[in-house]
């Protein structure tokens, strides 16, 4: 690997110091640019563990991201992040909505709103990791700590199903309304393992299984949302065709909430550069 740094600096001439500070960064980004760096991309499989999985039985699905740099050349400690994102819960439901509108005390008209909502219950993680890697030629295993932060989330975005998009925000999209309609941040730690196999010069497959500790979240899952209902919360006679928003749904169900201990299966592969 090649690395290229340029700097741009309007100076009368070069101090001493100035030439001993540039020498000794150009020598330390060609030495940390010379160690083998690893990189992983993966499939991801979640399964809640201990209260978490007494309150849910949801299997998470997602992808991994991880980038680490050895520790110190020639020592086989890697320091790296890993980022990752499953959706353990997705469902959607069409709805019709109906609105009379009434004066006097007489129905007058009547609106007609289809729409289809759907659920989305997530959690993105990210991690700072230390990994020892045994350096062995064809099968390599390791272990690693991992310490964090855990995002969970359920979303719900509802869509106009009318042929004229009539009661959505913006022309150019079918969307309605995106909410949040909980989320939490979970502090995280745990330990896990795995083994990179190796395929080609510098390609492994890379089989990992991390557990991790979380702390106590409130949460939905898949069989929450899907006994959600959707109604009109407005005042029928005010309705305006024109200028219907997420604003006038509603929608409510109790959350759940546990410690949020996660066992993480990886499946993917693995590049050492």
């Amino acid at each position: 690997m090649i690395t290229k740094v340029t700097i741009f600096a309007k100076v009368s001439r070069t101090t001493p110091i100035m030439k001993k500070l540039i020498t000794s960064l150009s020598i330390i980004l060609i030495s940390f640019s010379s160690y083998t760096q690893m990189g992983s991309l993966s499939l991801t499989f979640g399964l809640p563990q201990n209260e978490f999985r007494e309150n849910t039985d949801a299997t998470g699905f997602g992808g991994d991201l991880s980038l680490a740099f050895p520790f110190q050349k020639g020592v086989p400690i890697y320091l790296g992040g890993d980022i990752n994102y499953m959706v353990y819960g997705l469902n959607s439901q069409d709805h019709d909505l109906t609105a009379e509108i009434v004066a006097n005390g007489q129905v007058i008209d009547e609106l007609i709103i289809p729409l289809t909502v759907t659920n989305t219950n997530s959690i993105f993680g990210t991690h700072l990791f230390m990994r020892a890697v045994a350096p062995f030629e064809l099968i390599q295993p390791y272990a690693e700590g991992l310490i964090g932060f855990r995002y969970i989330s359920t979303n719900t975005k509802i869509i106009d199903r009318s042929d004229d998009r009539r009661w959505a925000d913006d022309d150019d999209s079918d969307v309605i309304s995106r909410k949040t309609v909980l989320d939490d941040w979970i502090f995280s730690y745990g330990y896990g393992g795995g083994f990179l196999i190796k395929v080609g010069p510098s390609v492994f497959v890379d089989l990992r299984a991390d557990f991790f500790k979380g702390q106590r979240a409130q949460y939905y899952d898949g069989d929450d949302t899907e006994s959600w209902t959707v109604e009109f919360n407005g005042d029928p006679n005010n309705y305006d065709r024109d200028t219907v928003t997420g604003d006038d749904l509603s929608y409510e169900n109790q959350p759940r909430e546990s410690t949020t201990d996660l066992l993480v299966l990886k499946f993917g592969v693995a590049f050492k550069i």
